[in-house]
């Protein structure tokens, strides 16, 4: 087959900006279906225009395949403003692609990241001809999706994030070295609160202050639930977006608008890093993104949605980590799966925290350091401080409370959201981190998933907080143990603000809540 590709072609936007797209296409026959892939991060660079379909293969397999430079990047005019006009310029581009002599009337969007939040504005509008999306890795809620954790600001991520968009948008000489200093702040962890973050990122960035003042308002929270046409969510269980993924293929179930077709897939990767593979951990050739052939699934989705044909039985695809296999139900959480409420006491792991007084204990000067788990950091390709890592060093912290389950008498799945209540008191107003790990019979902590709320109550009133950690699928063996750290810190993942001499009720213990299919 002889393909046809037309670099930079200009596509009108209603106001009147043009954007630039390359179009990918068989050189002869009948006009074909479409794949719209929206990006800030480059149409001219191959990695970023193949890292979720590729390219080539799509045309072979049938497809035209456009690739564009969002609003505002690279070649495309105007003011890159995040998810500001993505609702707009992707409609609009959509009817563009419908009026070509190429094209068959039928769009598929698809993308990870950034990418895939474009796929859902566009969606929520509804445009006519698009017939589904496949949005990975990302979350459809800018506020709770993007920026915070319950009230608590995701500064890793947000920091690493804007100073990769900034160092990419060709600054003039003058403002290199300034955009070079913001890069190695955030690298070497200087960029500590998001106030601060603001003042390095100044004029370069206006819109994080908007972020902070309005993000509630930049993106409907219920978006998910508004788009009508079909969904395959990709996610990744250490991935810094696992909630919101999860959260957007769920909400439709809610909203009344699930559709026949959506799909949901997650599997043991984290952001930028889809191999199965971590420093720590190595989860199989069989969890690898690539083994599964993404561009074949993707496109073999697309074209069932279309034709329509094949409406699964088992829409819900995870990798279950332990068993180290993937499994299909046919909802999230699985049916079947029971709610269990686990209760954890002190004292079952060795922990120096035991002969603490945590009441009376000074905080450290440095807050607790995040290790592992749903980050997007420096060396996020490498997993370099990301995924499943040992959990170790936080016993060398009396700000570090530990609390953990008996031995397991017997194996079971874990395989839903997972929720730990507990009872606390602060010396005022503080972040309430906990860190969930499995316990084997050396004793060896290893990080499973995380999460944070905030404890407002102040002075030794006990508050009463629940911290969503997330979902998860993992197979914990007999005589293995569950193990919660609880923290008022986690940097740099969450910015180093106020923290405070935090105190949980042992007396009760922290309760985990989780969706178990037990085995046996």
């Amino acid at each position: 087959m002889n393909l046809i590709v037309e670099k930079h072609v200009p596509i009108a936007m209603r106001d009147g900006v043009t954007l630039s797209g390359d179009v990918y296409r068989p050189s002869e026959g009948e006009p074909r279906s479409t794949v719209l892939i929206r990006t800030p991060y480059c149409k001219d660079d191959p990695a970023h225009a193949n890292t979720w379909i590729n390219v080539l293969r799509a045309v072979e397999c049938g497809w035209v395949v456009v690739v564009q430079d969002v609003r505002g990047r690279f070649r495309s005019e105007g003011q890159f403003v995040p998810f500001v006009n993505e609702a707009d310029d992707g409609v609009d581009t959509i009817q563009w692609v419908r009026e070509q002599p190429w094209s068959d009337g039928n769009v598929g969007m698809a993308g990870g990241s950034y990418v895939g939040i474009s796929q859902w504005l566009a969606a929520a509008r509804n445009p006519e001809g698009l017939i589904g999306i496949v949005p990975a890795v990302t979350a459809d809620d800018v506020h709770s999706g993007w920026l915070y954790e319950d009230d608590n600001v995701v500064l890793g991520f947000l920091a690493h994030w804007v100073s990769i968009l900034l160092a990419s948008s060709g600054m003039d000489e003058e403002s290199r070295p300034r955009i070079a200093a913001l890069e190695r702040n955030v690298a070497e962890g200087r960029i500590r609160t998001f106030r601060h973050l603001v003042e390095e990122a100044g004029e370069f960035a206006p819109y994080l202050q908007d972020w902070r003042d309005r993000s509630r308002s930049l993106v409907d929270p219920e978006l998910a639930g508004r788009v009508t046409v079909p969904a395959f969510v990709i996610g990744g269980w250490f991935d810094i977006f696992l909630p919101g993924t999860v959260a957007s293929f769920v909400r439709r179930e809610a909203a009344g608008t699930r559709n026949a077709h959506d799909r949901l897939l997650v599997g043991p990767w984290a952001h930028g890093l889809m191999g199965g593979w971590f420093p720590a951990r190595s989860f199989g050739s069989a969890s690898s993104f690539d083994g599964l052939d993404p561009t074949s699934l993707q496109l073999g989705w697309l074209e069932e949605v279309r034709d329509g044909l094949n409406q699964s039985e088992y829409p819900v695809r995870v990798f279950s980590m332990g068993a180290d296999e993937w499994r299909c139900f046919s909802s999230w959480p699985p049916e079947g799966a029971e709610r269990v409420h686990l209760r954890l006491r002190p004292g079952n792991i060795d922990h120096p925290t035991e002969s603490i007084d945590a009441r009376t204990a000074p905080l450290l000067d440095s807050p607790v350091p995040t290790i592992g788990g749903r980050t997007f950091l420096p060396g996020y390709k490498v997993g370099a401080n990301s995924g499943p890592r040992l959990l170790e060093a936080l016993h060398a912290r009396h700000d570090v409370h530990a609390f953990a389950s008996e031995p397991l008498a017997g194996d079971i799945d874990i395989l839903g959201t997972v929720t730990c209540r507990l009872t606390v008191t602060a010396a005022g107003p503080t972040p309430v981190v906990v860190k969930l790990a499995t316990l084997d019979s050396t004793g060896t902590p290893e990080l499973l998933c995380e999460g944070s709320s905030y404890s407002r109550t102040g002075a030794e009133n006990a508050e009463s907080i629940s911290v969503d950690l997330g979902s998860t699928a993992v197979r914990v063996a007999k005589g293995m143990r569950l193990c919660a750290y609880v923290a008022t810190s986690d940097f740099p993942r969450l910015e180093d603000g106020t923290r405070n001499i935090l105190n949980v009720c042992a007396d009760e213990g922290p309760v985990l809540e989780l969706d178990v299919l037990r085995l046996g």
